[in-house]
């Protein structure tokens, strides 16, 4: 008989309209909170072991990526509440990803690899490239694009209604796909 448990699972709020993948790690005991037409891939992983997670509207986090605040460091007198994880609406998380920003703004892409420091501030409309870095505690303003060696441009071409709406379209074809899967 094994000695090891399992870690706790967080109090959750998910709406029916939101896929959560039967093989994604949810630890913690800090709140998870999901909004309406969220698709959630296998294997992902959201840990609210230091802090609170909210998921806003249509987005998607992608396989194998991790967001929740990892490290374990006291942060001063500011509770979990304070430090919680928040992507905003239309948010997409790429495999591998790791987020521990406090927030991620609307319409934000966060590429496959990408690692988003603890307290980072991501405006909305921006794109981190693949594999890129941004440090802890960063502020990224709106429309800022990150790639390459963390060089930076602003994205001013005006599309934010059009990539929404693009999100939203991937997460009824996945949902559409799971249920084909699960229906054979």
């Amino acid at each position: 008989m094994s000695t090891t448990s399992k870690p706790p699972k967080p109090p959750t709020s998910i709406p029916s309209t939101s896929s959560l993948h039967p093989l994604t790690a949810l630890t913690g005991t800090h709140p998870l909170t999901l909004g309406p037409n969220t698709y959630i891939h296998l294997r992902a992983i959201l840990s609210t072991t230091q802090s609170p997670i909210t998921v806003g509207a249509h987005c998607i986090i992608g396989e194998k990526a991790v967001v929740g605040q990892q490290q374990t460091e006291n942060d001063g007198e500011e509770n979990a509440e304070e430090r919680g994880v928040v992507l905003e609406d239309h948010v997409t998380i790429e495999p591998n990803a790791v987020v521990e920003a406090s927030r991620i703004g609307t319409g934000t892409v966060v590429g496959v690899g990408a690692r988003i420091g603890k307290g980072t501030l991501v405006g909305k409309f921006c794109k981190i490239n693949a594999l890129c870095t941004v440090a802890p505690y960063k502020t990224i303003p709106d429309h800022t694009v990150i790639y390459g060696h963390n060089e930076r441009r602003v994205d001013r071409s005006g599309m934010e209604e059009l990539r929404m709406r693009s999100v939203e379209q991937q997460v009824e074809v996945l949902k559409r796909a799971e249920f084909a899967v699960r229906k054979k």
